[in-house]
């Protein structure tokens, strides 16, 4: 009787004991040799053996799944179009309904039958918090890890775009406050990012470090930030702490670090920061609508658009299609004259900052970033797709694992549910623009979206404990963390030496 209990513990319905001994085996196996780079990572370059076998064997893995990219993001941002056609009552809508039915009819029925608290029971998730701290120090190890003197014994800036944060605080500081402060809401990046270069300018305006130092330090603080916000909005999305602690990890060794480092973009950082604040509180909001609340809702949206604009209108086209689906289905008119304040507001002194204290510049900045974008984009949709993955970055944005994930997720979003309708709506209204964009700004649409609260739910989803058996479970979420920690160190070395 006491072996069977064993034997029943170990072994999930559907699936023969031999068989769950040889995927944990597998599991065990590839945790090993992804542990073992990441010691090889941070070692690096003292790890005793010189030719980084299992950081290579990492890459490896990497590179044979990168080919599988583009069609995974297609895949991931236009899942939402059939789904959508199914939604109509007409006789093609129909039809095309019940063949998805079958379909799902014949993959259930393939799948071994979860309870629905199952993710509950993934033991590597029983201490939230403590993800957290895991997340928001490894935020900072990352971070520094380009400024390792062994590595960068110059402590060269890294980052396309970090010496141009150099360049304008060095600016604001041969000006007195009053004309530094003028200097960032109008003159710099055309008054694009005044609340990312004001706290950098009172921080190295005390004397305590210098500017380039300040600057190095960025990713250090965005990190973190990313990280607790992340872990904020899913929790108030999804009530859920459990799933916010592997949301906030992957944040970390998301496209927002890797891309974040390597472009130098910090303020679309501290934008995607802001816009999980920002959507956390619209979600506390329409369960309260509580005065304080908006308010303080509307200053995160001025903030968005004073620290990136182009994240904070993607936002606030999320949010306001959002809304107006919300007030469909409650038909309270007061989330209508909440949008509408709301939109007036930031709009107004948006656009107020911009004619007065900007001028034209703004709008013909504005014109010449989006001059080669529109319908004939369409002809070089895949090339665009294929630059963007391949080209841009260092081929940051092909990470297949990612991308798939996120594409389990998109498919199993509900719309009755408001946090995942919200997820869906920001993957779709992110979509709609992206074939007429060029590769330039087809990036900062990828970097936008919510790719760590997507990844965390479909890797969640697959992994669920199936019966009694969750050792599976455990160890596949530690191979995925692995596999993203490998990711972003491999990317964070590379930006200040090459090993291979």
């Amino acid at each position: 009787m006491g072996k069977h209990r064993r034997d029943s513990y170990l072994q999930p319905p559907g699936l023969r004991l031999s068989g769950y001994i040889i995927l944990v085996s597998l599991l065990v196996l590839v945790i090993v040799v992804e542990a073992l780079s990441v010691m090889e990572w941070a070692a690096y370059p003292y790890f005793p053996d010189k030719s980084l076998l299992f950081a290579k064997t990492d890459a490896t893995i990497f590179d044979l799944l990168a080919p599988f990219s583009p069609a995974l993001l297609v895949l991931l941002l236009y899942t939402w179009v059939p789904r959508l056609a199914v939604s109509f009552d007409n006789r093609f809508s129909k039809r095309l309904n019940n063949i998805f039915n079958q379909l799902a009819q014949s993959v259930s029925s393939l799948i071994p039958r979860v309870p629905p608290d199952s993710v509950n029971r993934i033991t590597l998730t029983d201490r939230p918090r403590l993800l957290l701290v895991v997340a928001v120090v490894s935020a900072i190890l990352l971070a520094l890890v380009p400024y390792r003197p062994n590595l960068n014994p110059a402590m060269t800036p890294v980052g396309v775009d970090a010496h141009y944060y150099v360049e304008w605080v060095n600016q604001m500081l041969q000006l007195p406050p009053a004309g530094a402060f003028s200097y960032a809401i109008g003159n710099a990046s055309y008054g694009s990012r005044p609340l990312i270069l004001i706290p950098i300018y009172l921080v190295v305006s005390t004397g305590l470090v210098s500017t380039i130092r300040a600057v190095e330090l960025l990713p250090a603080v965005l990190g973190p930030l990313v990280a607790l916000s992340a872990f904020v909005f899913v929790r108030e999305g999804q009530q859920s702490e459990k799933m916010a602690g592997v949301v906030s990890l992957f944040s970390v060794f998301s496209f927002y670090a890797t891309v974040g480092m390597w472009a130098g973009f910090f303020a679309n950082w501290l934008a995607v920061v802001e816009a999980y604040v920002f959507l956390t509180l619209l979600l506390r909001f329409l369960r309260s609508n509580s005065g304080s609340t908006f308010v303080l809702l509307t200053l995160m949206s001025l903030a968005m658009l004073l620290t990136h604009p182009w994240t904070g209108v993607v936002v606030l086209a999320v949010a306001s299609v959002f809304v107006l689906s919300v007030w469909r289905d409650s038909r309270k008119i007061v989330l209508l004259k909440a949008l509408v304040v709301l939109l007036s507001v930031s709009m107004v002194v948006y656009v107020t900052k911009s004619i007065f204290v900007e001028g034209l510049a703004t709008a013909q900045y504005t014109s010449e970033t989006i001059s080669g974008s529109g319908v004939s984009q369409l002809f070089s949709f895949w090339p665009n797709i294929i630059y963007s993955l391949f080209v841009f970055f260092n081929g940051l944005f092909a990470n297949a694992i990612l991308l798939g994930l996120s594409i389990v997720a998109v498919i199993r979003l509900r719309f009755q549910d408001r946090f995942e309708r919200l997820l869906a709506l920001w993957v779709a209204i992110g979509s709609i623009p992206f074939p007429l964009l060029e590769s330039g700004l087809q990036v900062r649409i990828l970097y936008d979206l919510p790719f760590p609260v997507l990844a965390s739910m479909g890797l969640l989803f697959l992994i669920r404990p199936v019966g009694n058996g969750t050792l599976h479970s455990n160890l596949a979420l530690l191979l995925v963390l692995l596999l993203s920690a490998n990711y972003a160190l491999r990317m964070a070395t590379n930006l200040v030496a090459a090993p291979f």
